[in-house]
């Protein structure tokens, strides 16, 4: 022992790196088991699959099919089939004639609309007035 009397020596004994690297084998092993036990994720059901692949138009749509699109509960579901219907009786043809005329809905903004865009799809052909999507409100 060198340097001062009474000096804490502080090292790695050969013993103390074998239980270190034993340590950490065991916990790669572990790790390893876990990640390799871990359930693989279910398959999709292909209903669930085909109402994805399918376009929601908001000049036809029910609320309750509204309601389907991830951010739109019932007030704002009612809220399109509302404006839908307002637009309609004022008899300026459909209410959407683009997706971004979404925005025009109170309560819905870019926020609302961006995760939605790609599950909606307009149809602008011209609606009867007061027409509005079956089972609406």
């Amino acid at each position: 022992m060198s340097g001062r009397p009474g000096a804490l020596r502080v090292g790695w004994t050969g013993a103390d790196r074998l239980g270190l690297t034993a340590l950490v084998v065991a916990w790669a092993a572990l790790l390893a088991w876990t990640w390799h036990a871990r359930p693989s994720p279910p398959a999709a059901d292909p209903a669930a699959v085909e109402s994805v692949r399918e376009r929601i138009d908001p000049n036809t749509a029910s609320a309750a099919s509204l309601r389907r699109l991830r951010g739109i509960g019932p007030a704002l579901a009612g809220a399109i089939v509302d404006h839908r219907r307002a637009r309609a009786a004022r008899g300026r043809g459909p209410a959407f004639r683009t997706v971004d005329d979404l925005d025009d809905v109170p309560g819905i903004g870019p926020k609302t609309l961006a995760p939605i865009r790609r599950f909606l799809a307009v149809n602008a052909a011209p609606t009867p007035a007061g027409a509005s999507g079956p089972g609406d409100r």
